[in-house]
């Protein structure tokens, strides 16, 4: 039987202008107001990654009816956008930042023919996390895991889990594989790093959970439509 854990996660929270091509990662406001009204409506809990994989870890299951949200990249329409809606509808959620692009406009991980964006400031994750956000980290500098040797793989953890501690004075207890890419070797890194948990997009395991390759659903630009998105949710809760 399929394993399909209770976590999604989106990129943009925005509408894209005419001249990006790939515009899968791009989820409208509006919509993203609507897709969190949903969920409510649903009665469903909201936890942070690590409360939910501290649920695991204590009880072998993931909480009842419950899921959880989060972002790639720390894009700044995450702080313009969507940190308003999830306020308006008390919602928490992790957002998986790259250090190196924080307080930075720049095409370090835009998509191909896409050109340089602006990335959240060192205030607006501040701000975010006082609120009840949490902060887990995405790599140092958005390297794919499965090309990096073992001490690059260990710098790119070290590194952006001390820069988000130091900066939000909470522990970095998560990570996000960049493009969902790893290998053995990373997992192993990622739990002595001091990690409790690391997150891909669909290649971990479908039979059980690995807390250190845990799968997360993506909602695209396509799930705009009312019944996508709820038959994705159907499958997770």
């Amino acid at each position: 039987m399929s394993v399909r854990p209770p976590f999604i996660y989106y990129h943009k929270i925005d509408v894209p202008t005419a001249d990006i091509k790939i515009r899968g990662a791009f989820t409208a406001p509006k919509r993203f107001a609507g897709q969190m009204a949903h969920l409510k409506k649903l009665g469903l809990k909201f936890h942070t990654a690590s409360e939910m994989t501290d649920h695991f870890t204590s009880y072998g299951s993931f909480p009842d009816r419950a899921i959880s949200i989060s972002f790639d990249d720390g894009w700044k329409d995450n702080y313009f956008n969507a940190f308003p809606i999830l306020r308006e509808y008390g919602i928490k959620a992790t957002i998986f930042l790259v250090p190196a692009c924080i307080d930075r406009t720049t095409d370090k991980v835009t998509a191909d023919g896409e050109g340089p964006r602006e990335h959240l400031s060192e205030s607006d994750v501040r701000e975010m996390s006082a609120a009840g956000f949490e902060m887990g980290s995405h790599s140092f500098n958005h390297l794919l895991f499965d090309h990096l040797d073992p001490a690059e793989a260990e710098a790119e953890m070290s590194l952006s889990k001390k820069y988000i501690e130091n900066l939000v004075q909470k522990e970095c207890k998560v990570f996000a594989y960049p493009a969902g890419f790893f290998t053995d070797g990373a997992k192993d890194i990622a739990k002595t790093t001091g990690y409790q948990a690391a997150f891909t997009t669909h290649y971990g395991r479908e039979d059980a959970i690995d807390l250190y390759a845990i799968n997360r659903t993506e909602i695209l630009r396509r799930d705009r439509y009312p019944f996508r998105f709820s038959s994705k949710i159907r499958s997770l809760i």
